[in-house]
């Protein structure tokens, strides 16, 4: 018999990503951040033919196996994901069993702290619950640069105990450099990309307007981030500095714009699905 299967799909503000792997693959240890993913995908909401796209690759993956268990975070809204609905049974029939993920109080050994918990957005709790998964005795500043950049806490007591404490929310770097252009007369237009190619450079502050614009943008983003791994830094219970995950996907650009220790994930939603899959809630 064939190996049970995992659909996994993350409906972001901007772009509808997925990815699928087989549910019994041999996994590492924890202590570094896997990509347990056999093939994944993307597409922006704005994108014409985006739902056939999904669905084309759907009925491929339905073709070549056995029916996959669904999972989805979903932070776009009920029109996108009826969409993506219609697109589940226009590839399996209707029979694939969907699971539509919520922020809950805990996953596991993992608390939410949210005042309130199921307010938090849950891609923002997928995340965490797939960093903790596996970096489970570390600190951890949790930031995703997309549509909006998120810097999400997660800590862990001496007792052992984990808490997702809270976080930020900033606009994402397209965001503030689309603001700027539309919102002033004589300000150029940047796109994500240009910030990236100014991130590197080794000069203190811009000797133009275009990269002026994107050096701020950038240092905004980067000092919100630096800001906060020191302050973890200052109430760490032992000598060990918090761990700094980048995802999203604005990574690469506010990469190069980064002072302190980081490591990069593809896509955390995407593995917090999986650990939820896999332990079945």
């Amino acid at each position: 018999m064939s190996a049970p299967r995992l659909l996994l799909i993350d409906i972001g503000n901007t772009r509808l990503k997925w990815a699928w792997c087989e549910a019994g693959a041999a996994l590492p240890a924890t202590g570094a951040l896997p990509t347990p993913w056999q093939h994944g995908g993307a597409v922006a909401h704005a994108d014409e033919g985006a739902l056939q796209t999904l669905a084309a690759e759907l009925r491929a993956l339905r073709a070549s196996g056995p029916m996959p268990s669904v999972w989805i975070s979903n932070v776009a809204g009920p029109v996108i994901a009826a969409a993506v609905d219609a697109a589940l049974v226009d590839a399996c029939g209707g029979c694939a069993p969907v699971q539509w993920v919520r922020s809950a109080a805990a996953h596991g050994d993992l608390a939410n702290g949210y005042r309130e918990p199921t307010q938090l957005g849950v891609d923002r709790w997928v995340g965490a619950v797939g960093a903790h998964r596996w970096l489970p005795r570390d600190t951890l500043l949790v930031v995703t640069a997309g549509t909006a950049t998120t810097l999400d806490i997660v800590t862990v007591g001496a007792d052992g105990s984990a808490c997702f404490e809270g976080g930020l929310i900033l606009p994402g770097l397209a965001l503030m450099l689309g603001t700027l252009a539309r919102n002033t007369a004589q300000l150029p237009s940047l796109d994500v990309g240009d910030a990236g190619s100014v991130a590197g450079a080794q000069r203190r502050w811009a000797d133009n307007t275009h990269d002026a614009i994107a050096a701020g943008c950038l240092a905004a983003q980067a000092g919100a981030i630096e800001r906060t791994w020191r302050a973890l830094g200052e109430r760490a219970l032992d000598a060990r500095p918090a761990r700094c995950l980048l995802s999203g996907g604005a990574r690469g650009a506010l990469a190069g714009a980064l002072a302190v220790p980081f490591e990069m994930h593809d896509n955390l939603v995407l593995l917090g699905l999986h650990a939820m899959a896999l332990a079945g809630a």
